[in-house]
């Protein structure tokens, strides 16, 4: 129990907002657990703050804008969101610093569904979706790796190349799996992608002004 109490500390030292986000996560799991049992359906997603255009629209629940991104409808959805989020987020988080870091999964968070939802405004498709979970940050976390490498050719192209396969196969997952949000994913991966760029270009910007 000491050893992994020490190793969650040390993991927290090391990469502390994703270990956070990793958490919350769980946390609101297990509170979904009690509430509707080991999976959530579509109308219990909904209750538990999941994103849908029409109840944001007509109710001003902006809230689910934020607290879809942390709802997961099943331990599978769970495990495998975080688990992605661990393994690129503690590189990522290295590699831009807290601040950075953080803009970046706020960004991506709100773009995940924040893109879709003017999607709706403008053209209506969408009304009848339900959907959580944090892979949308997972693909804002791609993206910032993307603008990594373009930015730092030298650095993190060979890492960006040796995800390349991992990443197409989640995009063909999203567009063949009904109930996973393409969207949603591609919508995280653009706001991940702008923001890092946005962000090392002001770095850029401030070292040449010093």
């Amino acid at each position: 129990m000491n050893n992994m109490l020490n190793r969650l500390i040390w993991q927290f030292k090391k990469a502390p907002i994703t270990v956070s986000l990793i958490g919350i996560c769980i946390i609101v799991y297990i509170l979904s657990f009690f509430l509707f049992g080991e999976e959530m359906n579509a109308l219990e997603g909904l209750y538990f703050g999941g994103f849908n255009p029409v109840y944001i629209q007509l109710s001003h629940e902006y809230y689910r804008l934020l607290s879809a991104n942390f709802i997961h409808f099943g331990i599978l959805h769970l495990a495998v969101n975080c688990y992605s989020l661990y393994g690129l987020g503690l590189f990522i988080e290295k590699s831009l610093g807290l601040k950075k870091y953080l803009i970046l999964i706020l960004v991506s968070a709100l773009t995940t569904t924040g893109l879709p939802y003017l999607f709706y405004l403008i053209t209506g498709y969408g009304a009848n979706v339900v959907s959580g979970g944090i892979s949308g940050v997972i693909f804002g976390l791609i993206g910032a790796l993307g603008a990594l490498a373009l930015r730092y050719k030298y650095i993190y192209m060979d890492i960006f190349k040796q995800l390349a396969p991992n990443i197409i196969l989640m995009l063909i997952i999203s567009f063949i799996i009904p109930s996973i949000s393409l969207s949603g994913h591609l919508a995280g991966l653009i706001g991940g992608f702008v923001c890092t760029y946005i962000l090392l270009m002001i770095k850029h910007q401030k070292h040449l002004i010093h």
